[in-house]
């Protein structure tokens, strides 16, 4: 009688431990997935604040005349102490793989177009570096579309 007792609030305890591990594990997969879908809204509307600004240099330097030549741009593409990007770096990497991908090349080509702005006119690399921000802002301009289409999707 003894042992079915013991057996009775052993079985008690391992159930209750399981089930609480369970239950921990389940409202952690919950928080995640709310934290990431914030996250995603996040970065949705940083970068439609950025589009029309990336849209308006992609297009100047496409076309023919000033924009096409030389550009010195005094006016920030991105300002890292500000951006998402450098808050939820880390983040980034729980979206998945396409997600994930694609917001690194977009800040990627972001910040590499705004560490050539940076470059000045008098420097013997100013031309290369020139031609490197008209390419990077480029492509990070043909990346917005399938970018937000990701991002609307992680939080919908």
């Amino acid at each position: 009688m003894n042992e079915k007792i013991m057996l009775l609030i052993l079985s008690a305890v391992i159930g209750g431990i399981i089930g609480g591990f369970i239950s921990s594990y389940f409202m952690w997969k919950v928080q995640i997935k709310y934290n990431n879908r914030n996250i995603a809204q996040g970065f949705y509307l940083e970068i439609s604040s950025l589009e029309k600004m990336i849209e308006l240099f992609a297009n100047a330097f496409d076309t023919p005349g000033p924009g096409t030549g030389m550009a010195k741009i005094d006016q920030p593409f991105y300002i890292y102490s500000d951006g998402l990007f450098f808050t939820f770096r880390k983040e980034i990497s729980g979206f998945n793989r396409d997600l994930s991908k694609s917001l690194f090349e977009f800040y990627t080509y972001l910040l590499t177009a705004e560490k050539d702005r940076r470059i000045p006119n008098s420097n013997v690399f100013f031309k290369q570096a020139n031609d490197e921000m008209k390419s990077s802002i480029k492509k990070a301009y043909n990346l917005l579309p399938k970018l937000k289409e990701l991002l609307k999707k992680e939080f919908s």
